[in-house]
């Protein structure tokens, strides 16, 4: 081979080697916190949870997760005013966004990690949720922010985005509105006026028609809060067990604001078999045309929980 060749291809080599270390040099280049900063933004205009999840300093809460997914929407045209450089190692940003067509300003804070900025715990947007039911403070204990569904009357941390609130449980309790939540704003405060929704009643009726069935199962006694009352003992000494037959379900009517509920108009045969007070054994029947529940009603996350008295 000749020499000028070799020359050439040792030539060909140190170039190829250098732009590799050039290459090298430019990936292994700590992040700068502007960077970060545009990165973290971009995430939050695209929705894309994943990869905030990466940049958060400490982990993130499922209901955070659960939220951001069923957001209303993002933010759109971020752009960075400034960053101010803190203690420890860290960099508070001041962004400007549109959030639900009005714009806001999101703060955030960077703090150094590894050659990486990651956007801590206190950056997240605050929400709480109170409702009201008939007027007055009530409902259910929860409420739904996006996909999570999150207790009421606390202070809810959330990525910043427009959010449609609704009360729980759905389809038992009626009421939503829309809010845009920012880390502008401190913690937002969200009203929700419910109602029950036309559906309440019916799974009201079959909820409390599932603890009838049970109040009709054979017993050896005449169960507790059932309504029910069976006067054996004026036909027997003894009672060996109760059948029971529904002949109608008292039907449920929910009180106006939806704390109570009054079950009437039931009909239910009882036949009792025991130590006939004739001596030998006797069997007994008993009919009840007014068979009635009282109770209170309680909204217990997505559910309607019915007591009875």
């Amino acid at each position: 081979m000749k020499r000028g060749a070799v020359v050439g291809i040792v030539g060909g080599v140190v170039a190829i080697a250098a732009a590799a270390v050039g290459i090298w040099w430019f990936l292994s280049r700590p992040q700068t916190a502007d960077a970060a900063a545009g990165e973290y933004l971009r995430a939050l205009e695209a929705g894309d949870y994943a990869a905030i999840e990466t940049m958060a300093a400490s982990p993130l809460d499922d209901a955070v997760a659960a939220a951001f997914s069923g957001a209303e929407s993002h933010i759109t045209d971020p752009r960075i005013v400034k960053l101010d450089a803190g203690t420890d190692g860290e960099q508070t940003v001041v962004a400007e966004v549109v959030l639900a067509g009005d714009e806001h300003d999101l703060t955030f804070t960077l703090r150094s990690s590894d050659g990486r900025w990651l956007v801590t715990a206190d950056s997240l947007a605050a929400v709480r949720i109170d409702t009201t039911l008939g007027g007055a403070p009530g409902g259910g204990d929860s409420a739904w922010i996006g996909g999570a569904l999150v207790p009421t009357g606390a202070d809810i941390a959330v990525l910043p985005a427009e959010y449609t609130v609704e009360a729980a449980p759905r389809g038992i309790l009626s009421g939503s509105t829309t809010v845009p939540v920012s880390s502008d704003r401190g913690v937002q405060t969200v009203a929700i006026d419910t109602t029950l929704a036309p559906e309440a009643t019916a799974a009201a009726q079959e909820q409390l028609d599932a603890y009838l069935d049970a109040c009709a199962a054979p017993a050896a006694t005449v169960p507790d809060h059932c309504g029910i009352r069976v006067p054996w003992a004026a036909d027997l000494t003894s009672l060996d067990g109760i059948a029971f037959r529904i002949e109608e379900r008292p039907a449920l009517a929910l009180s106006a604001d939806g704390r109570s509920f009054d079950a009437i108009g039931g009909v239910i045969v009882a036949t009792a078999t025991g130590a006939s007070r004739t001596g030998g054994t006797g069997a007994f029947t008993y009919r009840a045309d007014d068979w009635a529940l009282r109770g209170t009603v309680s909204f217990v996350g997505d559910e309607m929980v019915l007591s009875v008295r």
